[in-house]
């Protein structure tokens, strides 16, 4: 019940309880206000589905846990080469906005990319779940800022057009990728196996890796944005992009888990 009224504010509480009383208002021991028998029955429900005891280990995390290093959130975020976005509630108690503001000072002082922006609303704490028009409207914002080249994987794995189908598929199992780039001799984009590929070529008992590649492969630059590769993926319904250069060099790839890692289900 205590940790309840934390997380909206005084103003919604207020107009959603103010000071009106049961229908039946007495100096007994009994809930007298509305907002007593709403944090009753908000108290009754959680202690059926959580454990106590857990708030000791919680409680733990949170005195352990700290942004900062020797002290400075600035040293704290030395390193840190991701761009940002810090979202804070105005009316929020648990996190209060000069908190994100902090970070992103801290975060600017690095040479990061950060940037702060404010959901203004009543709701204090439970403004991220109900406040979901301003949130989306920052996420979109923010996120078509970022290019595939902010998510692609670098250290990614290939093979050449003369690899056999069993060393392929031994170089996928061993680690954990779906698709394979084929390059040729100077690194430039041939075509792609899939693990598709590969398990209907064992099917079909063919043995050279030549005979399933796709050659008419879907890819995206990196200087282009998340949302393109997003869009390709979904049109063409595959789950994996090669990232070239200009002159059709691999440089990368993008998966569709590194996306929604990123967007969630926003939009």
């Amino acid at each position: 019940m205590i940790g309840h009224i934390t997380y909206l504010s005084d103003a919604s509480m207020q107009k959603k309880f103010g000071r009106d009383q049961q229908d039946e208002a007495s100096a007994e021991l009994f809930p007298n206000f509305q907002v007593e028998s709403y944090l009753n029955h908000q108290g009754d429900t959680f202690t059926k589905r959580f454990d106590a005891n857990s708030y000791l280990y919680i409680t733990k995390a949170v005195d352990f846990f700290d942004l900062s290093k020797n002290g400075s959130l600035i040293e704290g975020f030395s390193g840190v080469t991701a761009k940002y976005l810090v979202i804070s509630i105005t009316s929020d108690w648990l996190y209060p906005p000069y908190q994100g503001q902090e970070i992103v000072s801290a975060l600017n002082a690095n040479g990061v990319d950060a940037k702060y922006e404010e959901i203004r609303s009543q709701y204090g704490h439970d403004a991220f779940l109900l406040e979901e028009g301003q949130l989306n409207y920052l996420l979109r914002g923010f996120l078509s800022q970022i290019l595939v080249s902010d998510i692609m994987f670098q250290n990614f794995y290939s093979v050449s057009r003369d690899e056999t189908i069993e060393n392929a598929s031994i170089l996928m199992v061993k680690k954990k990728v779906n698709h394979l780039p084929v390059i040729s001799e100077d690194g430039k984009l041939e075509g792609i196996v899939t693990s598709w590929d590969i398990t209907k070529a064992v099917a079909c008992k063919i043995t050279g890796l030549d005979e399933i590649i796709t050659r008419n492969v879907k890819y995206v630059y990196a200087g282009e944005k998340i949302e393109t590769a997003s869009s390709i993926m979904e049109n063409y319904s595959i789950s994996a992009l090669p990232v070239i250069d200009s002159e059709n060099r691999i440089i990368g790839m993008v998966t569709s888990e590194s996306i929604s890692a990123l967007i969630g289900r926003f939009g």
